[in-house]
């Protein structure tokens, strides 16, 4: 009777768990809620210094200890999130570009170096963008849906992490990341 209980109790939970999941996804993709940030439990963490190659095959270091806040950009060239806010990304770096280290991260175990480069060249781009072709990188910062964003303090912090990107979503982030 106790195990017929248990197991009824355990999974109206579990319903109740994938109910409420699905209604945020739901209310995510139709805007009417939007998620903005997601993985909380990684702010405050010390971001995970990485190395990979840019477009040209040139090996980039990125380091908590840079002393400069950062935005790394975990991207897709199927992904629609990562089309829309392309433009939006270009602006925040073209505006940014010296204060904040502004990097792409290509997720290459779920794209090609020719669909990237073709995504590039269609939306401009022209942050460094570097490869994740084995998928490190992507799964030490535990990249579940592109894009992410990941919003860097100064001393090497997590400070936010947001899905898809706008100027006016990115702005608070990046004011707290310039002290403002």
């Amino acid at each position: 009777m106790k195990k017929k209980l248990l197991a009824a109790l355990a999974g109206t939970i579990a319903s109740a768990a994938l109910l409420i999941g699905g209604v945020r996804i739901y209310n995510y993709i139709e805007q009417s809620i939007p998620l903005e940030t997601v993985m909380t439990e990684q702010y405050g963490e010390r971001m995970i210094d990485f190395e990979l190659p840019d477009m040209a095959g040139n090996s980039i270091q990125v380091t908590a200890s840079s002393g400069k806040p950062k935005l790394i950009n975990f991207w897709a060239s199927w992904c629609p999130g990562c089309k829309s806010e392309a433009e939006d990304l270009n602006h925040i770096y073209s505006k940014y570009k010296e204060e904040i280290d502004i990097i792409s991260v290509n997720v290459t175990t779920e794209d090609s170096v020719e669909e990237a480069q073709a995504f590039l060249e269609a939306y401009d781009v022209q942050m460094p963008t570097l490869l994740d072709r084995e998928g490190i990188v992507s799964a030490q910062y535990r990249i579940t849906a592109i894009p992410t964003n990941f919003f860097v303090r100064a001393d090497g912090t997590i400070g936010q992490i947001t899905y898809e990107l706008t100027k006016s979503r990115a702005e608070p982030f990046i004011q707290e990341l310039l002290g403002q």
